[in-house]
């Protein structure tokens, strides 16, 4: 009888029980376990993308109503990759503001970035250069948000910025694209559904549960009051006003944490009186 080649190597059953299991082959030369932490940012994300690709179709929308080239609408989505200030720029420009009002409010809404990047420094601090500027370039309000909340989960600096870039990547993809098609389709969204409403909502329900200091409370307390009390300021006007009193009304006021810790027990200042 002609044995089995099977049996011959050793079969299946005889396999060395201390040599290494196959690992599966590594995709576009990343490993299973990358694609693995990846997609589980993704999975963390995406009850927020629906949301990020209407209110893409309505801000292209915007860029078609205004007459504007439809390529605008990714162009501007992938090198601002803010909404809050391509509506601002867009309905500023097209009452007819002066470029540097559009301008100079753009940049106050997104001075709320240079925040972000205190909150992410120590999560990114691990980090290679290359991967720290991909992904600040591709940090949205929600992603930003995200990984903060999510950092501790990841210890392993690795895997951390594999999950972190599944969260950012896709998100940010998915804005572009839906301004892409809104800038193409023009306003597909009914006007009834106030699209306005939806990052602020999206965002609302990731920071929330991170409100934990006083100035963070008051900071986004203030904003929203004084946007609210000045609705019918020209230019857009009252979004500017908000950020900034938000900004620099809230920086009066003490962290209650920080109060505590300087005067803890046994602290250093204890100590000395």
């Amino acid at each position: 009888m002609t044995p089995d080649p099977a049996d011959a190597a050793g079969g299946p059953d005889h396999r060395d029980p201390a040599a290494p299991s196959p690992q599966p082959r590594a995709f576009a030369r990343i490993g299973h376990a990358q694609w693995a932490d990846f997609w589980a940012g993704t999975k963390a994300i995406a009850p927020l993308m629906p949301g990020s690709a209407v209110f893409g179709l309505a801000v292209g929308a915007l860029i078609n109503l205004a007459g504007w080239p439809a390529w605008l609408g990714p162009y501007a989505s992938a090198t601002v990759s803010a909404g809050a200030s391509q509506i601002a720029i867009i309905d500023a420009l097209t009452q007819g503001a002066p470029a540097i009002i559009a301008i100079v409010t753009a940049l106050v809404i997104n001075a709320r970035l240079a925040l972000y990047s205190a909150s992410l420094a120590p999560v990114f601090a691990a980090f290679p250069t290359r991967w720290k500027l991909l992904l600040a370039y591709l940090m949205t309000d929600q992603s930003a948000a995200v990984s903060v909340i999510t950092a501790d989960k990841w210890p392993d600096p690795v895997r951390r910025r594999w999950f972190i870039f599944g969260v950012s990547g896709p998100f940010t993809g998915v804005w572009i694209l839906g301004t892409a098609a809104g800038a193409i389709l023009g306003p597909v969204i009914p006007s009834e559904w106030q699209i306005g409403f939806i990052v602020p909502l999206m965002f609302i329900a990731v920071l929330v549960p991170a409100l934990r200091t006083l100035p963070a409370v008051a900071a986004t307390g203030i904003s929203v009051a004084v946007v609210l009390l000045l609705k019918d300021l020209p230019y857009g006007l009252n979004v500017l006003a908000g950020a900034l009193a938000g900004i620099g009304l809230a920086s009066f006021i003490p962290d209650r944490a920080d109060a505590g810790a300087g005067t803890a027990p046994g602290s250093p200042e204890e100590v000395a009186e």
